[in-house]
């Protein structure tokens, strides 16, 4: 202990000289840790920016690619809407054409039918089951065309209908044009 004492100015100049390295030694350590915590910092902000401006630029093209495919559509429901009126207006023609066909074959069945009932009161041995046959075969007739009609209009619109959904299947399957 006496020789701390006698020597106590010495050792606390090697101390303190101790003390200031490891202060120098710790600050320039934290200094150039800071400086690379700063650096990949700018780093990591600037990857998050271009990370952002992609996301952004990714979602305005989508949404450019999903309003081209809607106008599609919607133009494909246009289109099918018009071939739909169309057929619709082809059926009631046909509807208005069959109703003066019908009229005239009910007009003529009946012409024969009277002309063989006249003919069968002249002629013995005709029956009047005989004379109902040609009025049955008209009948026949008229109900075959009026469901063919009714089949023809069906088949008209589920085409016109098929038409449309593979029209907007396709718009919607090709790959966007870039």
């Amino acid at each position: 202990m006496s020789w701390l004492l006698s020597r106590w100015k010495p050792v606390l100049i090697v101390v303190l000289c101790g003390l200031a390295v490891w202060w120098f030694s710790h600050q320039r350590y934290t200094a150039g840790y800071g400086d690379a915590s700063a650096e990949w910092a700018l780093k990591w902000k600037q990857r998050n920016a271009d990370d952002a401006t992609a996301l952004a630029k990714r979602q305005a093209e989508a949404r450019e690619e999903e309003q081209r495919r809607q106008g599609e559509i919607d133009e494909i429901r246009k289109q099918a809407s018009q071939q739909l009126a169309g057929v619709k207006a082809d059926a009631d023609r046909a509807r208005a054409a069959y109703r003066g066909l019908h009229g005239r074959a009910d007009k003529l069945a009946r012409q024969l039918a009277e002309r063989e009932r006249a003919c069968g009161a002249c002629t013995p041995g005709r029956s009047e089951t005989e004379a109902s046959g040609a009025v049955l075969l008209a009948d026949l007739f008229r109900r075959a065309d009026e469901r063919a009609g009714d089949l023809a209009r069906e088949a008209d619109e589920a085409r016109a209908r098929g038409l449309a959904c593979e029209a907007a299947y396709g718009s919607i399957a090709t790959p966007p044009k870039r």
